[in-house]
């Protein structure tokens, strides 16, 4: 664990609530505790050339993740290790409609492993610059939030170009309450203060932050076979992937459709082609690199629950209350979201058997984690436990 800072001896920050906080909720920040001027000085520009008080936005999916666009790409972090320094540099927005929200953080994770556009990020600033129509699938944070409400079903999002919304645009928006006193709350500098993003300045460094990349990378390498299959054969599936998440169901339902067609010539071709894009779509999933950082960042997560656990049996354990509830929901939203594909038939796509696999194996580690931290409540806090039943 790093030393921490002087700065924090003593000084309260302000740390998202995950018994608060829900899918689809919008955070807009402002990076006016960043240590880098260059850093500042971009925020700034950019809340004043919107006309608002923020300069990025993320979007909750499944608890306690959160998406955003960055210049390395469209990537995810964890809301429990995150902070703010002052809640005026933080906005939490939430849409009124439930299921519209759940569905807008689905969409979200669609956006996974794609690219910044800068190009875009400016136009979308620059009063009078036309947008690109170019589909090249590259986003940037606020244009994500607005495209991933618009794809829910949103109907304020129908009319709005995701490609000219910045944070003043959902800032100012009358579609969202206003929930950020709800969600964020105070607490006292945590000793692992080092080791936590500061959503208004400076993040920590992640084992995924070469997620981005490297998504991006399998989808450059599997568009290529996807966009011939799809000159070939234009209403054999739905709609073209714009991302590496979006390629896996994309072959499978490809795989499905083919083998489905009767046995003759052009049906053969079609098959083969199909396959020949789910062995690659397999081969790059299951090379390892993936997991090797999945598995980097389990490692952060069981270190942190072999903690709590050992604490538990303390006389005065350093367990706090709030973040036990708030992580025991965020897994069980994490199991139900994850466990959705789990009943899926398997046999026709080599790369779905094999994410189903992996997501067989992500529900069991949560599975572990949720047992951990209900059997530190129940010795720490017996009171909220059986209060919670």
């Amino acid at each position: 664990m790093k030393q921490q800072n002087p700065r924090y001896n003593g000084l309260y920050v302000f740390k998202p609530d995950l018994t608060e906080l829900r899918p689809g909720d919008v955070i807009l920040t402002r990076n006016a505790e960043a240590s880098s001027f260059k850093g500042k000085r971009t925020s700034d520009v950019i809340a004043t050339a919107t006309g608002g008080n923020f300069s990025h936005a993320l979007i909750c999916t499944a608890l306690p993740t959160l998406i955003e666009a960055l210049s390395g790409g469209v990537s995810n972090m964890s809301a429990q290790n995150c902070f703010v320094h002052d809640l005026n540099h933080v906005r939490v927005l939430r849409y009124p409609d439930q299921a519209i929200a759940r569905a807008a953080a689905s969409e979200a994770f669609k956006f996974f492993g794609r690219e910044y556009s800068v190009q875009a990020a400016l136009r979308s600033v620059l009063p009078g610059v036309p947008m690109s129509e170019s589909g090249d699938g590259k986003t940037f944070c606020s244009a994500l939030v607005a495209a991933v409400y618009r794809a829910a079903g949103a109907p304020e999002f129908a009319s709005i170009h995701p490609l000219k919304t910045t944070p003043a645009t959902l800032e100012k928006s009358g579609h969202f309450a206003d929930v950020t006193s709800d969600v964020f709350v105070s607490i006292l500098s945590p000793s692992n203060i080092e080791e936590m993003s500061a959503l208004d300045g400076d993040r920590a460094i992640s084992p995924m932050a070469g997620q981005s990349k490297l998504l991006s990378s399998y989808y450059a390498k599997l568009s290529i076979p996807i966009d011939e299959f799809f000159a070939h054969y234009p209403t054999l599936t739905l709609k073209r992937p714009t991302g590496f998440f979006e390629c896996l169901p994309f072959i499978n339902s490809a795989c499905i459709a083919a083998n489905r067609l009767p046995d003759h010539a052009e049906a053969n071709k079609a098959r083969a082609q199909v396959k020949l894009i789910d062995d690659l779509a397999f081969e790059l999933l299951s090379e390892g690199k993936w997991q090797a950082m999945m598995t980097a960042a389990q490692a952060i997560d069981d270190s942190s629950m072999q903690y709590s656990l050992e604490e538990s049996f303390k006389a005065d354990p350093d367990v706090n209350l709030a973040d036990t509830l708030g992580m025991i929901k965020a897994t069980q939203d994490q199991i139900a979201s994850r466990s959705s594909i789990l009943s899926d038939p398997v046999g026709q796509s080599r790369v779905w058997d094999e994410w189903v696999r992996m997501t067989h194996e992500a529900v069991s580690e949560l599975n572990v984690r949720l047992n951990v931290l209900n059997e530190v409540l129940e010795r720490v806090f017996p009171s909220a436990r059986r209060g919670g039943q």
